[in-house]
């Protein structure tokens, strides 16, 4: 199975695997407790792992992902050639105060680019439903975890994010932005149930016609 080798045995983060159309596992994880990049290994049997290039750094200093990178979701890219791969940036002029959502592109799940200019991103947590710089009772915005997911042919992304009303520990829920013709808009929650402090790493899974929300 695939592991790290080096001085910690818990250096693997966060994980995601896509499955090309030749039927190759490409896992995509992050190095704690770093979190400088995202790497990437290939398996034609999910058990056999080779590494390849790395996916994505953080940004050059003065980038809003200059600090910090932390987890992401790999999918075919719906507006064009190839694949896209979503992912939370922190940058240091804040501390890692705000977790927003970046894009990156691959023609070949091998060499990706930052893509965020023209999809209205990053996407950062804002009000009216979802807590901001003023409305920030933690004094750090929870906004993390994409996950893209396609429904009656619009693209959504499914987001670890904090509701804008609540009690301070259980403003948790999974928060939704639709893709518009000029990017990405925030939405109402896609689901609070004012239990918990963060529903990290949502995701919806439709099942003979039923859909399942797990976080």
């Amino acid at each position: 199975m695939y592991s790290g080798s080096g001085f910690s045995d818990w250096e693997i983060g966060d994980v995601d695997v896509f499955i090309d159309e030749k039927g190759t596992h490409h896992l995509f994880h992050l190095i704690i407790p770093n979190h400088d990049y995202i790497a990437h290994a290939v398996s034609q049997d999910g058990l056999s792992w080779k590494r390849e290039k790395n996916a994505l750094w953080v940004g050059d200093p003065g980038e809003w992902d200059d600090d910090m990178l932390w987890t992401m979701h790999v999918s075919k890219n719906t507006t064009g050639e190839g694949y896209e791969m979503y992912y939370t940036g922190l940058q240091r002029e804040n501390k890692g105060v705000t977790q927003k959502i970046g894009r990156a592109t691959s023609l070949d799940l091998i060499h990706w680019t930052k893509d965020n200019n023209e999809h209205g991103l990053p996407l950062a947590s804002d009000a009216p439903h979802y807590e901001s710089i003023s409305n920030n009772p933690r004094e750090w915005l929870s906004f993390r975890d994409p996950f893209k997911y396609v429904h009656e042919g619009d693209d959504y992304l499914l987001i670890c994010a904090r509701n804008a009303m609540g009690a301070t520990s259980r403003r948790g829920c999974v928060g939704v932005a639709k893709r518009e013709r000029d990017g990405y808009v925030l939405q109402k929650p896609l689901h609070v149930s004012y239990v918990y402090d963060d529903v990290e790493c949502p995701c919806v899974v439709e099942i003979k016609g039923t859909y399942y929300m797990l976080g």
